[in-house]
C-alpha cells in the first residue's frame, strides 16, 4: 500500500468514528481545528464519544503532499450525513512519521 491509500485508509477509519484507531495514530500532541473551536487529542475523542457515528459519508477529491521525508499532508472534501443533518467540510490532515509509523499531528475542518 502506498503513503495515499495509507492515509485515506486512516481517514476513513478517523471518519468512522473508529476510536481505538483515533487513540493510535493520533499523536499526544495532535490539534484538531474544528469550527467554533480548537482542540487536544483527548478533547476531540471525548466529543467523539458523545456524537453518533454517520449514517454515511464519503471523501472526495483527495489529494497528498508530501512534506519531506517524514511529513505529509492529505485534502479532501469530506460530505457525511446522519440521519437528516448533513455536513460538508474541506479537510485537511496532517501526518509525521513518529515511533515508526504516520501518526496523524494536526487535524482542520473548514465547513463549505
Amino acid at each position: 500500500m502506498g503513503l495515499m491509500e495509507e492515509l485515506r485508509a486512516s481517514e476513513e477509519l478517523l471518519s468512522l468514528g473508529d476510536l481505538d484507531h483515533y487513540r493510535a495514530v493520533c499523536r499526544e500532541d495532535a490539534v484538531f481545528v474544528m469550527p467554533g473551536m480548537v482542540a487536544t487529542k483527548d478533547e476531540a475523542i471525548a466529543g467523539l464519544e458523545q456524537a453518533p457515528p454517520w449514517d454515511e459519508f464519503s471523501l472526495a477529491d483527495v489529494r497528498m503532499r508530501e512534506l519531506g521525508v517524514d511529513a505529509a499532508a492529505i485534502v479532501y472534501r469530506f460530505r457525511g450525513r446522519r440521519g437528516t443533518q448533513r455536513y460538508t467540510a474541506d479537510m485537511i490532515s496532517t501526518y509525521a512519521w513518529s515511533d515508526g509509523r504516520w501518526r496523524l499531528v494536526l487535524h482542520q475542518q473548514t465547513p463549505v
